[in-house]
């Protein structure tokens, strides 16, 4: 690779590098409010919240790589224009296919990137954090021993703890039980124990009173030394977590197996998941490809090339949206799983006609210098 090749691949790498940052920062902030709304309220700690935050940015960059690689090709090509650099690089016999090859390589690159994220990361993360998050709510004892918070483990139960203990003992609990509206009751009791075996799971209370109010409006009052209150509800049935398409590798989802089949999913979500991770970096790779000849095509302006901008933009969202229109069409019917390549075939359709209106003999950029 030539100097001036290397030059612009450098340059296109390190804006790739800016918009990764930025896109990354604000697409996880999205994500980080449902974390954090996880992590509290299973009482966890802040290394939790670092561990899911790290298992979720494989998704993150699944979106942010293709918006990256767009947002560097245009504004490496708008500084060049800005700075002349372009122009001086033309008159010198550096025309628009010597100008693809850098901008394929950087393409290319962010291909392989998208199918190793795609392929290898975000299985093993997506798994991770499945479980993870299913041990996290399936930890009863982590989730109801809050101190100093109103907790609603279930639909009309609210439970308070004053003080914990490191041995597992609560003080000052507070229990309203509103599930049946005719029969509304409210313990309070000084210390209590939550137990757990198997699928059965209690809360005994020791030293309180429970109060409850008569169809009469008359309020019923009964202290006692010891109660049992059974949580059982609140246990997960034991089953098997059904993984997603996105946790199998590619093989596994094009021939899926009968125990794959055998779930909520059908041969449509594994067909689609599969021919989504095989296409997807193929159609990253050419967005960079489109910023250069939408660039290009239009010739040299004083003004800006803000509508170029808009064109190239506007193309890379028409084909993303088509990808997914696809996808969702593969999903209802396997057998068109070759829809998924119309985006990438219709963007290289678009690069081929553009570059060929470009290295016409009759356009400026493809001639020759005396």
């Amino acid at each position: 690779m030539k100097t001036l090749n290397r030059y612009i691949l450098r340059q296109l790498i390190a804006a790739f590098g800016f918009f990764a940052l930025i896109f990354t920062g604000v697409i996880w902030l999205t994500q980080a409010v449902r974390l954090i709304d996880t992590v509290i309220s299973s009482g966890q700690g802040a290394w939790t919240f670092v561990t899911f935050s790290s298992l979720v940015l494989p998704q993150v960059f699944v979106i942010v790589l293709p918006l990256s690689a767009i947002g560097a090709a245009l504004y490496s090509l708008n500084k060049f224009y800005a700075d002349s650099e372009l122009v001086v690089m033309m008159a010198a016999g550096h025309g628009p296919m010597k100008l693809l090859r850098p901008v394929a390589v950087f393409g290319g690159l962010i291909a392989v990137t998208m199918a190793f994220v795609l392929m290898i990361l975000v299985p093993i993360s997506g798994k991770t954090l499945a479980e993870r998050t299913r041990a996290i709510r399936s930890d009863l004892a982590q989730s109801l021993i809050v101190e100093r918070q109103f907790i609603h483990p279930l639909s009309g139960l609210t439970l308070f703890i004053t003080e914990t203990g490191r041995s597992g003992e609560m003080k000052g609990i507070f229990l309203n039980d509103q599930r049946d509206p005719a029969q509304v009751v409210t313990y309070s009791a000084e210390r209590a124990l939550f137990l757990r075996a198997d699928d059965e799971a209690r809360l005994v209370m020791q030293d309180g009173v429970a109060l409850s109010t008569t169809q009469a409006g008359d309020l019923n009052s009964v202290t006692f030394d010891q109660f049992v209150f059974d949580l059982s509800d609140l246990l997960d049935k034991e089953r098997t977590r059904v993984p997603r398409p996105s946790e199998y590798p590619v093989t596994a989802l094009l021939r899926p197996t009968p125990e794959m089949l055998d779930t909520r999913y059908s041969l449509g979500d594994y067909i689609s998941e599969a021919h989504y991770k095989l296409s997807l970096p193929l159609l990253a790779m050419t967005y960079p490809v489109i910023a250069l000849v939408t660039f290009l095509a239009g010739g040299y302006r004083r003004s800006g090339f803000g509508r170029r901008v808009v064109v190239a933009v506007a193309v890379a969202v028409i084909v993303q949206v088509l990808m997914f229109a696809c996808e969702a069409r593969v999903n209802e019917t396997p057998r068109l799983w070759p829809l998924m390549y119309l985006p990438q075939l219709l963007a290289v359709i678009y690069i081929a006609v553009l570059m060929r209106y470009l290295c016409t003999p009759r356009h400026p950029r493809c001639r020759r210098p005396a």
